[in-house]
């Protein structure tokens, strides 16, 4: 999810529809997998894999056309879809789609052979961690080392001289808005298979708010997402546990994180402001 957020804002598109890509990439992979549980799983589960992903593109592709056709900012169509899609999904879990072997608002469990295996017992850390860092690294080759990751550096900052230079806007603004749903709809899919090996009503929360911190925090190199995760995983895991020890809201440790994240943020500009003051 911060390879997604990473990817939309280096292009200039704000994607802050992720959370809702993450759940509907989530949900619909949990269906999948039980849909698809007398196949191997060296079939199904990159195919449910890929469903996922493509689920949360086509959440993106609407953004994207209203961006080129009708000058809507992504910021906000991005925000309205995932608003909308949210509810109609936490509808099919309580309903329809709800599994009828539990007391949770979930759908049925996924197969067991489907589910990635713990590597760190009892917690559920597993195999996706790694895969999550070879994200990372692809994404940092190819915003590094092709053409299209520099077109999108170049657009990214300013599209007018993008446009003059040849560049297709077109295809930027959709390429980095598109493959941004998917690697929000990619993570959903190995929260549900890998972490809860179900899809749970509101599993989504504050996973497309973190994915974006993360992005604004590594900056411009992808390969920084994965301190970034770290240092945000602790911060959030840290606050909480506080307010819970010491009685305090938990609203106070959103706070402490807001005000932490704004000094990762913006230390760089508050140095060179303080060294020009100097």
């Amino acid at each position: 999810a911060g390879c997604g957020s990473f990817l939309s804002v280096k292009g200039g598109n704000f994607n802050l529809g992720g959370e809702g890509q993450v759940y509907a990439g989530g949900f619909i992979g949990a269906l999948s997998l039980v849909a698809f549980r007398n196949l191997p799983s060296v079939i199904a589960v990159p195919l449910c894999f890929l469903i996922s992903g493509c689920a949360a593109a086509l959440m993106t592709l609407v953004p994207a056309f209203l961006k080129q056709y009708r000058r809507v900012d992504v910021l906000l169509s991005s925000f309205l879809i995932s608003a909308g899609v949210i509810p109609l999904i936490d509808a099919g879990i309580a309903g329809p789609f709800r599994g009828e072997t539990n007391n949770l608002l979930a759908t049925a469990f996924i197969p067991e052979k489907f589910v990635f295996p713990s590597i760190l017992n009892p917690s559920r850390l597993n195999g996706t961690f790694f895969v999550a860092i070879v994200f990372c690294v692809f994404l940092f080759y190819v915003m590094t080392r092709t053409r299209l990751g520099q077109q999108l550096e170049v657009f990214g900052i300013s599209p007018d001289f993008a446009v003059y230079s040849g560049f297709s806007d077109s295809k930027l603004t959709l390429v980095s808005v598109t493959v941004s749903g998917f690697l929000h709809g990619a993570a959903g899919f190995f929260c549900t298979a890998g972490t809860y090996a179900t899809c749970h009503s509101g599993f989504y929360a504050g996973f497309g708010w973190n994915a974006l911190s993360v992005a604004l925090i590594s900056q411009s190199n992808p390969l920084f997402i994965i301190p970034s995760s770290v240092i945000l995983a602790g911060l959030t895991t840290g606050a909480s546990q506080f307010s819970m020890m010491h009685n305090f809201g938990f609203d106070m440790g959103a706070m402490l994180q807001g005000v932490i994240l704004f000094f990762i943020v913006f230390s760089p500009s508050i140095i060179r402001l303080i060294r020009r003051g100097k």
